[in-house]
């Protein structure tokens, strides 16, 4: 079962990237670097979550089950307002929203 979710896990990122990367062309609508290096953060970061928050779905104490789960969906939450705030301070005055946005939809996959 944990190969399948890995499996699905993956080819999701990857169809994400293809569309982001042909959307991102360099007339189009996106900046082609930040989305993609975004989808790749949110990308980890979600991973990570997955792995820790699948760790203690076996586990016999219920709490300890509550725990991951939370603890993984903190984790993301608190790692991608973290990824945002060095977008924000690298980009400054830059900033693209657009950007910004789809980044907010790849979080919400």
């Amino acid at each position: 079962m944990k190969n399948n979710a890995y499996l699905v896990f993956t080819l999701t990122t990857l169809l994400l990237l293809t569309t982001e990367y042909f959307l991102s062309a360099p007339d189009g609508y996106f900046t082609r670097v930040i989305v993609l290096a975004g989808t790749g953060v949110v990308g980890a970061i979600s991973f990570l979550s997955y792995f820790i928050s699948s760790r203690s779905v076996n586990s016999e104490n219920p709490s300890q089950f509550v725990r991951g789960v939370m603890g993984g969906t903190f984790l993301k939450f608190f790692l991608c307002i973290v990824a945002v705030a060095v977008l924000l301070f690298t980009t400054q005055k830059k900033l693209h929203k657009p950007d910004l946005f789809l980044l907010m939809f790849v979080y919400l996959i």
